[in-house]
């Protein structure tokens, strides 16, 4: 519970980024030993993504956590965004493969200006799960 508190509030991304230089791991190192890719490790440190529930419990074995810490630490860091900013929405961007945005930033990518683009793009170039992904980001 100590960690807890003393991490309380802090983005998880950039826990796990601290906690990745301690052990001289690179966030590629940690998306193959969650076996999950790359791309899922770099939005959640950098802030784009939450970490989702089965991949928090994943995070805490690989790292060290009691289980269930970066759950914790992912609601404290919710509300404390909630309290900052009451009025706005904590809605994730789906992730989609690079490959799929060949010719555009995607990082750099107006997720509601751009709606009817990236619709149509997913649906013709997308997999599955980032079809799925996308009908739940705008409720299809």
């Amino acid at each position: 519970m100590d960690r807890i508190e003393l991490y309380k509030g802090i983005a998880p991304g950039r826990i796990i980024s601290h906690e990745i230089k301690k052990y001289k791991l690179s966030q590629k190192d940690l998306a193959n030993r969650l076996k999950v890719q790359n791309q899922v490790i770099s939005s959640i440190v950098t802030g784009k993504r939450s970490i989702p529930e089965k991949l928090s419990y994943k995070l805490d074995e690989a790292l060290g956590f009691d289980i269930g810490f970066f759950l914790l630490i992912q609601t404290y860091y919710r509300i404390r965004m909630h309290k900052a900013n009451p009025h706005i929405t904590n809605k994730e961007k789906p992730i989609i493969r690079p490959a799929v945005f060949w010719d555009v930033d995607i990082d750099n990518l107006d997720w509601d200006v751009n709606k009817s683009f990236i619709i149509r793009r997913v649906t013709e170039r997308g997999n599955q799960l980032e079809q799925e992904q996308v009908k739940s980001y705008y409720e299809l």
